[in-house]
């Protein structure tokens, strides 16, 4: 499906379905002009997506020779179907952060270590091999490293005589980049602010404290004019600056939510203390979680725990080869 959303300059949607993910659809937006225009993220590297994503680009009629790809980042729902793009002699622009940690990713160094991690956080040898054979991040990512323009916080790019922003924008990714239109004060807001639904945040190798750079970003991009912001996923409401107040409201009652949880759980794992929290996850207890959607809460918990840590309201020891936490009064 194809829906313009703005005019002058003219922007479209086109809707993605992500099958058996709780995210539903995706958000591919195309900026258009008379000279050339730019997609702003792609799907998954499956079947549905293609279907969805090629459809929506020949309603549109682009000329190719004279189009461009921009990936907000690196997540698979994302960027999975970069290499569509690239065999058609596409340019692809992606921050050079996301990028370098895809490239690690897709040479298969970076799921181990994070298995490894996941074990001293107490995640259980099962959980770990269930979540192996779901995991869409896995399944349906790029089917390759991809050529790419790797861009840095504060570049411009020009699409028909428009000036896009490229805005580092860490915490969902490492590498994390929203595109902001100065003159018509838009945004292309990736997963950075989402309206329905809170942003993951999780951890990731090399980031001590993703979170405080989330909580960081989000204060960056609200100080900037902003007409209207186009989500990632679902759908836009008017009020962006009353979102990112929710969203900040709502981290700081989970710090407190997870605080209360290890005062209560003294030597609890990582896995223990998500399974304590409250999860938006359709009245599905803990124990039903599916696999991918229990990585990410725990990934989540992992980051509120740090910087818990880091604000020195809860402490992190090894036992008997496990991460267990205490709360510090």
């Amino acid at each position: 499906m194809v829906e313009q959303v703005w005019h002058d300059p003219d922007i479209y949607r086109i809707l993605v379905e992500l099958p058996q993910s709780p995210l539903r659809t995706l958000n591919v937006y195309v900026l258009r002009t008379p000279v050339c225009s730019m997609v702003v993220d792609t799907g998954f590297n499956r079947p549905e997506c293609r279907r969805d994503l090629w459809a929506g680009l020949r309603e549109l009629d682009l000329d190719l020779n004279r189009t461009v790809l921009f990936l907000t980042h690196l997540h698979s729902d994302h960027s999975g179907l970069v290499w569509d793009f690239v065999e058609r002699n596409i340019p692809v622009y992606t921050s050079r952060i996301d990028h370098t940690y895809s490239s690690y990713t897709l040479s298969g160094m970076v799921w181990p270590d994070m298995e490894a991690l996941y074990r001293k956080e107490g995640y259980p040898e099962d959980e770990l091999a269930l979540q192996k054979d779901n995991n869409q991040a896995r399944l349906y990512a790029p089917k390759a490293i991809y050529p790419a323009h790797l861009v840095e916080d504060g570049a411009t790019l020009s699409v028909g005589g428009v000036t896009v922003q490229c805005i580092h924008t860490p915490g969902h990714t490492p590498g994390h980049m929203v595109l902001y239109l100065p003159k018509a004060q838009l945004l292309f807001a990736g997963d950075h602010i989402l309206y329905d639904i809170t942003p993951n945040i999780g951890i990731w190798k090399g980031v001590p404290y993703s979170l405080a750079d989330y909580l960081d970003s989000l204060k960056k991009v609200k100080a900037l004019p902003i007409q209207a912001a186009f989500p990632g996923h679902r759908e836009r409401r008017p009020d962006v600056y009353g979102r990112i107040d929710a969203i900040l409201q709502h981290h700081d009652a989970r710090l407190a939510e997870l605080y209360q949880a290890v005062s209560a759980h003294p030597d609890s794992t990582a896995f223990q203390l998500a399974g304590s929290i409250t999860w938006s996850s359709r009245g599905l207890g803990w124990a039903n979680f599916p696999p991918h959607q229990k990585w990410f809460a725990v990934s989540e918990t992992l980051a509120h725990l740090y910087e818990l840590d880091h604000r020195g309201q809860v402490v992190r020891s090894c036992v008997d080869g496990q991460y267990r936490y205490r709360a510090l009064k």
